[in-house]
């Protein structure tokens, strides 16, 4: 297995990050690599079908699943994000595929206040096979880690850079004597 966790500490409320990363007309605002939406459905897709291999059992029908085109590396793909199960606005669990390459996905969230306003961690956590199938070769464990790092730094970076324009600066007083 493949597994990523990065996180980024965003100056912004945990509640404008839980939009950000749940809300697809959000997602459409700050991921410049989406091309366009394919369409998104609540509880999951209902062309969705279960196929059942034995070296992947079989998963929970999404809570809600967004398809989007997405440029990635250069390249044209669908994206498919599914979110399967939520803790409050603390936590998600989903899956999302790109092109032929899947990826569970966990997204936390925890908030800070402080004299400086307020502060939300958001850590994104992906695992892979450790090799993937794309048109009858195999891409290489290291390059699928390349791709999964680059992958979730970029989305955490532009899910920072979203939520802090969202949320105003703290007004600095200054007392005159």
């Amino acid at each position: 297995m493949i597994t990523v966790a990065l996180a980024a500490t965003i100056d912004s409320t945990g509640e404008c990050v839980w939009r950000a990363i749940t809300d697809p007309a959000q997602r459409l605002l700050w991921d410049d690599r989406i091309l366009g939406a394919i369409g998104s459905t609540p509880g999951g897709s209902p062309r969705r079908r279960s196929i059942r291999t034995p070296s992947r059992p079989p998963t929970a029908a999404a809570i809600h699943e967004a398809r989007w085109r997405f440029l990635w590396a250069g390249i044209p793909l669908v994206l498919v994000d599914e979110i399967h199960r939520t803790e409050g606005h603390e936590r998600s669990f989903g899956r999302f595929s790109i092109g032929s390459m899947r990826f569970d996905q966990t997204l936390a969230i925890s908030e800070e206040r402080d004299d400086g306003g307020p502060r939300s961690r958001l850590a994104m956590k992906l695992v892979a096979n450790n090799t993937i199938a794309v048109f009858g070769e195999l891409i290489p464990r290291l390059e699928v880690q390349r791709l999964a790092i680059e992958y979730v730094d970029t989305t955490l970076r532009l899910v920072r850079k979203h939520c802090e324009a969202q949320t105003p600066a703290p007004i600095d007083v200054q007392l005159a004597h």
